[in-house]
């Protein structure tokens, strides 16, 4: 299992090294982490050193690190993703099928991957070489068309999730009983609650003890869905989706989980106008949107993130105070 692949900025050591460990915070979740061995994180004057000849000679920068990949700029346009765990190499050409499989189905684009590091004693794992996708992501950014944002993304899912199981291939990752979201969420959130950044903590409590019926029938979704995964343009319109590698079947309610956690006015009502959902659907989106931003807040506090504590307490005030007047469903969270 993947984790919510947040890019960490900063520099990598400029000598392999261990790095430090990986989150398993909220995002997806799945039967059980298992511990996986850490790899030497590269420089880039290590990895320049590694690239394949067409590309011999291009600049390399760090860009930042998530739960499963280290990333760095090749040149202006493309971008090399390295294996952060022992065992990655397999997961990334697999993702990188996957977007192959998908790109002609979906409205938006997604990374196309152009070219492969070659495992070696140095990169034990390989890497990815992939056009780099125009646009920002939209964690943190004002929103300044939230509708038609939801339109596009409502649509984005809609498509995603009538893909035929068969035309992919993808694990499945689904936890019927939510036994692993709940124990992941109630350790976020007693982690907030320490810190004293969740004042309502035993209202959240209660509700992520009690999930909703999960066992529903499984199709292709992202598995991450999250704004800082949806990539804007100049007009503040999506124009990308990144970080595929927790693709699955599962419950398409956790990718609208993520439009529920943007917690922007419109932008989920939108959505289900261009693709409505049952009521069902929604509450149990909502109760994975509220683990999600349980694990911002723990993760924020963790890696010493403002954005995210900021992004998760948000979250959480308009899930129990708008959504249900957004979706016209039944209040399915307690009031603040």
């Amino acid at each position: 299992m993947g984790g919510p692949g947040r890019l960490a900025p900063g520099p990598p050591p400029e000598r392999g090294g261990a790095a430090g460990p990986g989150w398993a915070g909220a995002g997806v979740r799945g039967a059980g982490v298992a511990v996986r061995r850490t790899l030497p994180a590269l420089s880039p004057a290590q990895l320049a050193t590694l690239l394949p000849p067409a590309w011999a000679g291009q600049p390399v920068t760090w860009l930042g690190e998530g739960t499963d990949h280290r990333v760095y700029a090749l040149g202006e346009e493309h971008v090399l993703r390295c294996p952060r765990w022992a065992g990655g190499g397999e997961a990334l050409h697999q993702e990188a099928a996957l977007l192959a499989a998908l790109a002609p189905l979906l409205p938006l684009p997604v990374p196309e991957v152009l070219d492969w590091v070659e495992v070696g004693p140095l990169c034990p794992e390989g890497g990815a070489v992939a056009r780099r996708l125009p646009g920002l992501p939209a964690l943190g950014r004002a929103l300044p068309q939230p509708v038609e944002v939801g339109r596009v993304l409502g649509r984005l899912l809609t498509a995603l999730h009538h893909v035929p199981a068969a035309a992919v291939t993808l694990a499945t990752d689904h936890d019927p009983g939510g036994q692993d979201w709940q124990d992941a969420a109630l350790a976020d959130l007693s982690m907030a609650e320490a810190a004293g950044l969740l004042p309502e903590a035993a209202r959240w409590r209660a509700v992520v003890q009690a999930p909703p019926p999960l066992a529903v029938p499984l199709v292709p979704l992202h598995g991450d869905f999250a704004a800082e995964h949806v990539l804007l343009d100049a007009a503040g319109l999506p124009c990308g989706v990144l970080d595929w590698a927790d693709a699955a079947l599962g419950d398409p309610a956790r990718d609208w989980a993520g439009l529920l956690h943007w917690a922007q006015p419109g932008l989920l009502a939108a959505a289900l106008a261009v693709a409505p959902q049952s009521p069902a659907l929604v509450r149990r989106a909502a109760w994975y949107a509220t683990c999600r931003a349980l694990g911002d807040v723990a993760f924020g506090l963790t890696h010493h993130k403002p954005a995210y504590i900021q992004a998760g307490q948000r979250a959480l005030r308009w899930l129990a105070g708008r959504s249900a007047r957004e979706t016209g469903t039944p209040t399915f969270l307690p009031p603040l």
